[in-house]
């Protein structure tokens, strides 16, 4: 009987021995550098290239040259960090001020997150803001010649204006406005393309000159508006339309957002008492700037 124990014994030692060395064999086998008692393993490597854009991972993860490329950089980091511990680096009060506020940081960029995702804006409140919004979402498909100032003049404005209108005319009698841009235009963008400056929303121009630009037919040319520095002359390629819905739905939804945010964050400050000594910071403004 004790002979038979001790064979069971035996045979029970040599199971675990057996089984700690595959379990170290599985761990050895995912360890793919080792630094000093530090390793990096597959898996923190796959976190790391997790981390990246798909850009980047696309990249390093395209061949085996360009991983192992990804993979020094790694060993380098953790080395520099092993030299930096072992300086003490990181007790410095500098770093420690550093990891302060950077900690601050991730911290404040966490809620931000969590908030974002609470402010959840339905379809109907984007249809109903949409509804009672239209205008401000029109564009307008334009092209321009613009008329500068020409300080050589005897009398500058005199001068361009009546180039100006003589361009406008011109562009409105049927002559070709894409011709008299690459003639005649000193805006030195458009002038190679004829003029065509492509799709403007509103708010681009003074609402005196916006509300005539939005106003045009297909193919009409405006009288020359006035503006700093010269007249510009407009061409409506299109008549004003509304962009794709699924592009202004993105457009109001993160309106709404930031609304939400920014009263969400009006009332926090209102809980929390904020105070703004406004005639300190301007105090301090003078003296940074003297």
């Amino acid at each position: 009987m004790r002979y038979m124990r001790i064979i069971i014994f035996m045979l029970l030692t040599s199971l675990i021995i057996g089984c700690n060395s595959s379990q170290k064999d599985r761990v050895d086998s995912e360890i793919i550098v080792r630094i000093g008692s530090d390793a990096i393993t597959k898996d923190e490597l796959n976190d790391d290239l997790n981390r990246l854009s798909l850009k980047q991972k696309s990249i390093y993860t395209s061949s085996p040259e360009k991983l192992s490329e990804f993979l020094q950089t790694r060993i380098n980091e953790k080395v520099l960090y092993k030299e930096a511990e072992k300086r003490g680096i990181q007790n410095r009060e500098d770093i420690q001020e550093n990891i302060d506020n950077y900690r601050k940081k991730l911290v404040t960029k966490t809620l931000g997150k969590e908030i974002l995702q609470e402010l959840d804006i339905s379809q109907d409140e984007i249809k109903e803001y949409f509804d009672q919004n239209t205008k401000d979402y029109e564009r307008v498909d334009i092209s321009k010649i613009a008329v500068r100032l020409d300080a050589n003049a005897e009398n500058p404005k005199e001068s361009a204006l009546a180039r100006a209108e003589l361009i406008s005319k011109r562009a409105s009698q049927g002559e070709s406005f894409e011709e008299l841009a690459m003639e005649f235009s000193d805006d030195v963008v458009t002038k190679k393309k004829g003029g065509k400056v492509g799709f403007i929303s509103r708010g681009r121009f003074p609402s005196e000159i916006e509300s005539d630009v939005f106003s045009l037919k297909e193919g009409e040319v405006t009288k020359p508006f006035e503006v700093d520095g010269g007249y510009l002359i407009i061409k409506a390629n299109r008549e004003a339309d509304l962009p794709p819905y699924n592009q202004i739905e993105r457009t109001i939804r993160s309106k709404l957002i930031n609304e939400r945010l920014l009263d969400y964050i009006n009332s926090l400050r209102e809980e929390w008492e904020v105070q703004v000594y406004e005639d300190r910071l301007e105090e301090m403004s003078k003296s940074e700037s003297k």
